[in-house]
């Protein structure tokens, strides 16, 4: 092997194992995780993953399929199940239809079959944990698959460049013994740094190319892994009592000011005590699935109530002896500099819950919603005005991109007596219409919401 070509393949590998260390975090982790957002937006509500619910299990149903002879039309059983059986073409679409009793399944034509193959590979790498009486799911996503394939070229970058230096340093032996026999001067032996030196001296557009691209990807994985400080989005944290969304504002259809009963009053959409609970599941023991009863007993401790005297344990003076209060995981955490109130959005603003909380009649626990979760709901939530957003869920690129986007309706006939208000004072300060937008729409910024005091006073 010639150097000059020893030399090359030692830069390639140099260069293999950099962009295998510096690879973008962040393009990875917008492209994870899209089976299970999709999945929450469009199956969770009739979908479990690992057993039947009000349509079958999602897990293995690719497979069913595939084994049914009929792969390919899964996707169109997705998209438009009526128009799959109607076409005749497929038994399987039959069979499914009369096995869950004619029931009609929602089409879904705007999942692309890029979609529909996402959402079934993450039902097939669904994990269930019975270690916190929660089903989650772990999901081997695009972010696992490309770390993989980063160690890999990391590994076959230090194979290379171990054959590249085991190379050199034959044919550097074969050079040595080549002089001797020769009878030539082989001089002093230099120092690995002087070679180095030398070789960058010879080569200074190879090395300056090196040192480029490991400073810029340096500063590269720097800058990205500094955007994703203070970024929690998909987050669900553990709690005392397994209580089920999907259930209570799902199924049941309580509505969410019930338990959340302060939002339109204070800054805080607030916690239900455990009386509010009480006043159920006084009388409610078991789901009407037979499930939830250890859940429930526990709120009973906590209140103090005896289910087998159908009341409340009492002292000697007639107090009612409770137990330790439940202490519930806060999800949704904003930094301490930073003003929000639920009643401007939520009493004033009109923002429907979907905005910030996306579909909470899908989720178990209380958790973290994305952005591209709630992007998927917008289709078919028109009436609810949904804002689609790009930046991170909580964070201050999406407070003002919603701001800057969130039309208001401002006017002598405004729904809110607030705007109407607003209305009639703008109309004593025409130097102010010269900021609205030409085509008459009124956003939140245009009245002030982009002003620093509004956040951070």
């Amino acid at each position: 092997m010639k150097f000059h070509s020893v030399k090359k393949l030692g830069i390639i590998c140099l260069l293999s194992m950099v962009f295998a260390l510096f690879a973008n975090p962040l393009s990875a982790q917008e492209d994870a995780g899209k089976g299970k957002e999709l999945f929450k937006a469009n199956c969770a509500s009739c979908h479990k993953i690992d057993k039947p619910s009000t349509g079958p299990a999602l897990q293995g149903a690719k497979q069913r399929w595939a084994d049914a002879g009929e792969a390919e039309l899964i996707y169109e059983w997705v998209q438009n199940n009526a128009a799959l059986r109607g076409s005749g073409k497929s038994k399987r679409a039959e069979a499914v239809y009369k096995e869950w009793k004619e029931a009609a399944m929602t089409n879904f034509t705007a999942l692309s079959k890029e979609d529909i193959d996402n959402i079934l590979y993450y039902a097939d790498t669904y994990v269930k944990d019975d270690g916190g009486g929660q089903d989650v799911v772990q999901v081997e996503g695009e972010d696992q698959k490309k770390g993989g394939v980063k160690v890999w070229l990391l590994i076959l970058g230090i194979v290379l460049l171990f054959v590249v230096f085991a190379a050199l340093g034959v044919r550097k032996k074969l050079a040595y013994i080549a002089a001797a026999e020769k009878g030539e001067d082989l001089g002093e032996e230099k120092t690995t740094m002087e070679k180095l030196g030398a070789w960058i001296y010879a080569n200074w557009l190879f090395a300056l190319l090196i040192f480029v691209v490991v400073v810029f990807a340096g500063l590269a994985d720097i800058l990205t892994r500094l955007a994703t400080i203070g970024v929690y989005e998909d987050y669900q944290p553990s709690q005392v009592v397994a209580y089920d969304h999907s259930l209570h504002a799902g199924t049941m259809e309580i509505d969410c000011r019930y338990c959340h009963n302060s939002v339109e009053k204070s800054k805080h959409a607030g916690l239900p005590t455990t009386n509010v609970c009480m006043n159920c599941h006084a009388n409610v023991w078991v789901s009407k699935k037979g499930t939830g009863e250890n859940e429930i007993a526990k709120l009973h401790k906590a209140a103090g109530f005896d289910k087998e005297l159908k009341g409340y344990i009492k002292d000697e003076n007639g107090d009612v002896v409770e137990g330790d209060p439940i202490v519930w995981n806060k999800a949704h955490n904003l930094p301490d500099h930073v003003f929000f109130s639920h009643k401007q959005h939520v009493k004033v603003g009109g923002i429907d819950c979907m905005q910030c909380h996306g579909d909470v009649k899908t989720y178990t626990l209380g958790r973290v919603s994305t952005t591209a979760e709630i992007n998927a709901l917008i289709a078919d939530n028109s009436d609810l005005g949904l804002v689609e957003l790009t930046k991170p869920i909580l964070t201050m690129g999406w407070c003002i991109e919603c701001h800057d986007k969130k039309e208001i309706e401002v006017g002598p006939d405004a729904s809110n007596p607030y705007y109407q208000e607003i209305h009639n004072r703008l109309k004593l300060r025409p130097d102010v219409y010269k900021n609205i937008k030409e085509d008459g729409v009124i956003t939140v910024k245009e009245l002030g919401g982009w002003e620093c005091a509004k956040c951070h006073y």
